[in-house]
């Protein structure tokens, strides 16, 4: 899986004629822009790649959306695993499960402390027993490994950026922001960890990650591909930048925005 994984994480881009990025993105651009204006009354909105799976996964994504959210095993090993990839790649870690038991050491501090950079997740933490916290280590320590076995990270002609969402704030309302996950970055790409089943909908979660990197981007330039994996069962979806992509993404926020429960045109 390594091979495969990192193959596609390091392989060429393709070719993008100019003049139709440019032109889809500036459709898009004004499509958020509407959207904005229009949802400036109702409050604010950000939308993630999670939005985008509940209103357009069909029974899966509607199980999803109707579940607020809440710390647990499951919701935390996505924190607490790339904290701990993080410190491998920077050789500050030997193995995934000194890299958990790191950030877990290290969030007990920040919580007795009263440091400023103890978060929601530290807290929780700080008030589980034992037993409860030996649990979300050992989910965290599974994630962790995965993501750590599952790439050659000599391959990369620089260290990866490992887990750091992006955000992009609409120019035309404080009240609109999209946010594209990713849990490995390089120069050519954007790994993202999905769980779940395999979904209709998550071309359209991935178009978003490629749709936040061109609005963050200057002069128009070209972002990466976007590659879905599931460790679960190894199955790998490849999303490449193209002008249909900017669109299905732009159409998927306004999906969410409308609170629609529609097919989304696929970006094929």
């Amino acid at each position: 899986m390594s091979d495969r994984l990192t193959g596609e994480l390091v392989a060429p881009l393709p070719a993008v004629d100019a003049a139709s990025w440019l032109a889809a993105l500036a459709d898009a651009k004004s499509m958020l822009a509407n959207l904005a204006v229009r949802r400036g009354a109702t409050g604010p909105f950000r939308v993630t790649d999670h939005d985008v799976r509940a209103t357009l996964g069909g029974e899966a994504g509607d199980r999803a959306g109707r579940e607020p959210f809440a710390w647990s095993t499951r919701t935390a090993r996505r924190s607490l695993g790339l904290a701990a990839v993080r410190m491998l790649v920077a050789g500050r870690a030997r193995s995934p499960v000194e890299g958990v038991q790191a950030r877990l050491a290290e969030s007990s501090l920040w919580v007795r402390e009263g440091s400023s950079s103890a978060s929601q997740l530290d807290r929780w933490l700080a008030g589980l027993p034992s037993a409860a916290l030996a649990a979300v280590g050992a989910e965290a320590v599974t994630w962790a490994t995965r993501l750590w076995c599952a790439l050659d990270w000599s391959a990369f002609a620089a260290p990866p950026v490992v887990g750091r969402d992006r955000w992009w704030d609409s120019p035309h309302s404080a009240l609109l922001a999209l946010r594209g996950r990713a849990d490995v970055r390089t120069a050519r790409s954007h790994l993202v960890v999905l769980s779940g089943p395999r979904r209709t909908s998550v071309r359209a979660e991935l178009a978003l990650v490629i749709l936040v990197e061109s609005l963050r981007a200057r002069g128009g330039a070209v972002p990466g591909r976007v590659v879905g994996w599931w460790p679960d069962s190894g199955q790998v979806v490849r999303v490449d930048p193209e002008p249909a992509v900017l669109t299905l993404g732009a159409e998927a926020v306004a999906l969410v925005l409308a609170g629609a429960r529609a097919p989304v045109r696929s970006a094929a």
